[in-house]
């Protein structure tokens, strides 16, 4: 057995006891917390029950009186619904107030109005007299409405009997102090909700006596149990407990996710001790294994997979001993040739790029060249038609000319031989030619062109040829990247002590993750999210069907040069599938800044030529 191999045995013989150990305790601390947390919700269910409890014998109380009254006295009608009146008077959550006789018939009432009890009711309860003080539930007066029908017994099976309101369980209910989260239910004899503390009254007579964890009762006055709530689906535990001698049941039920988090939190406190200790003891084995035997293979490795052309392999270099110190030497050998040889990579993969964009924006003008020549030497063309053929192949020369000058301008940047003059700008007569000048693109496309100008545009110092054609390329990759029937605004004004040329599409837009490298050589625009709509409701994907978006990814970058050459930069602010807004930043005129320019434009021009 190998050395890394010894050690990791020797490492898991004297975990595997901890770990065991360490389970045994965390499934004990996990039992005793929940039996903890079981306790305390039964209690707090048992103290719901004794807050309704005592409610339901403050509204006994006012029977017991009425039943304490001498015979004679309750036989007298006058005497007996004066009673019930007084009786009635300042408890506005009753409703009615009656005694009936052993028979269930009312001997009186109040108020006199008051409409019968149910059929049957009333049997019912004088029937449950012989049981004592009885609380029963009045479901006939429409959904989610109750009354609560409490009776005491007279003497001969008659009975005093209140019918209350069952919002009345609101106050009582809802002062109880419980812990957080924690949902209060009060259920009847039947097993309906005839309180819910967090709920819609859609909840109320909701039916539960289908579910059988009641039994966890019993004969007993409390109980925990785990279920599913029929209300709102979640899962809660539930403290049960019987309101005193009645059949009624409240629950106090708090989500289980959130009763057990504290004791989860404490298991998982241990369990992470305990994984700690155990990565621990492996990581210590297998850290001695490294410090002996790692190091060698691993450099070996490394040497083998550098040589079959895997350029990526490293040694292992921590340490400062020996074979650290190789290990660091074979890395920085490594560096050097992976740099090299990506180097050359990347600058083939862009030479290949570049010949092919080139190669096919040269052959595409010079085939429709070709083809509209050899249909011009026929005779039988009209004038219309040869002019039409003569402007196509003006039109495809220019597109020539544009391509060689923006190779000739890369040239000159990447030389640093660039130059540009610094003079007084007319703003306003830039903007107007290069609109006439695109005008003809624009209508092609269907587009609106419009120049905006609001008061008079000061004059900037700049390069008018240089700043004509930087504009002229922004406006053209607004005709290309808008769809068909766009529009296409170019405004300018001053702010912050500069001349601001904007160019604004409701095109494409750019993507987010394309705005870093938007101003770097060969950058072409590329689709935008398929689901993202264009300006005009078409999509990405239908506009690139038709666009003309022909090009090398040379104008942006050239602008943004000639731009900082004039002492200025290009800005841009999009939205996928609203547009885009361009913006060409100028340094005002003044005679005396453009003379400064001009002199370090001259110097440095000068410096660059006696390299």
């Amino acid at each position: 057995m190998s050395i890394r191999g010894r050690l990791l045995a020797l490492a898991i013989g004297g975990v595997l006891p901890l770990l065991i150990v360490g389970l045994t305790v965390l499934w004990v601390v996990w039992s005793e917390k929940q039996n903890q947390l079981n306790d305390a919700l039964e209690q707090q269910a048992e103290l719901a029950a004794v807050v309704f409890d005592r409610w339901l014998d403050a509204q006994y109380q006012p029977l017991r009186t009425i039943t304490s009254y001498p015979s004679s006295h309750l036989k007298d009608s006058t005497a007996l619904q004066g009673n019930l009146k007084a009786a009635l008077l300042h408890r506005t959550h009753w409703i009615d107030l009656r005694v009936l006789d052993a028979a269930g018939q009312v001997v009186a009432i109040e108020p006199a109005g008051a409409g019968n009890l149910p059929t049957g009711f009333a049997e019912k309860l004088v029937s449950e007299m012989g049981r004592g003080a009885h609380v029963e539930t009045d479901w006939t007066h429409g959904e989610g409405r109750y009354l609560l029908a409490v009776a005491a017994p007279l003497d001969d099976g008659a009975a005093v009997v209140a019918r209350i309101d069952g919002a009345a369980l609101t106050e009582p209910l809802q002062g109880l102090t419980l812990s957080d989260r924690a949902l209060v239910t009060l259920l009847d004899e039947n097993r309906r909700i005839i309180y819910r503390s967090a709920t819609a009254e859609s909840a109320l007579g909701l039916d539960l006596s289908g579910v059988d964890q009641f039994s966890a009762l019993k004969d007993r006055d409390s109980a925990v149990m785990v279920r599913r709530s029929a209300v709102d689906g979640v899962e809660r535990v539930y403290g049960l407990g019987r309101v005193g001698k009645t059949d009624y049941v409240v629950m106090v039920g708090v989500p289980s996710a959130i009763l057990y988090a504290s004791a989860w939190r404490q298991v998982t406190g241990y369990t992470i001790v305990g994984l700690i200790v155990v990565f621990g003891t492996m990581s210590g084995a297998l850290l001695i294994a490294r410090s002996i035997a790692r190091p060698v293979r691993l450099l070996n490795s490394a040497a083998e997979e550098f040589g079959g052309g895997i350029f990526s392999a490293r040694a292992p270099a921590e340490g400062h001993d020996e074979l650290s110190r190789l290990g660091k030497n074979f890395n920085a050998m490594a560096d050097r040739l992976q740099k090299r040889e990506a180097r050359f990579a990347e600058l083939d993969q862009l030479k290949s790029e570049f010949v092919s964009t080139v190669s096919h924006e040269l052959r595409t003008p010079l085939t429709t060249i070709k083809a509209l020549t050899r249909l011009l030497l026929r005779n039988d063309l009209d004038a219309k038609k040869r002019r039409e053929y003569i402007e196509t192949i003006s039109v495809e020369c220019d597109r020539q000319i544009d391509l060689v000058m923006n190779l000739l301008d890369l040239s000159r940047i990447e030389g640093g031989v660039l130059r540009v003059t610094h003079e007084r700008v007319d703003v306003e007569d830039v903007i107007s030619s290069v609109a006439k000048s695109e005008a003809r693109s624009a209508e092609k496309r269907g587009h609106q062109l419009r120049v905006e100008l609001e008061g008079k545009v000061p004059p900037a110092c700049a390069d008018p040829k240089e700043l004509r054609r930087v504009l002229s390329n922004i406006v053209e990759n607004a005709i290309k990247y808008t769809p068909d029937g766009g529009r296409i605004v170019l405004s300018a004004g001053e702010a912050d002590s500069q001349v601001l040329i904007n160019v604004t599409d409701n095109g494409r837009g750019i993507p987010p993750e394309d705005m870093p490298i938007l101003f770097d050589k060969f950058y072409r625009g590329r689709p935008a999210p398929q689901s993202a709509a264009t300006g005009n409701g078409a999509t990405n994907a239908e506009f690139l069907e038709d666009a003309d978006v022909s090009g090398v990814g040379l104008g942006l970058y050239l602008g943004q040069n000639v731009m900082e050459q004039m002492g200025g930069r290009i800005s841009v602010k999009s939205e996928v599938g609203r547009g885009s807004t361009f913006t060409l930043h100028l340094p005002l005129w003044n005679q005396e800044g453009c003379d400064k320019r001009s002199a370090e434009e001259y110097a440095h021009g000068q410096t660059v030529a006696g390299r």
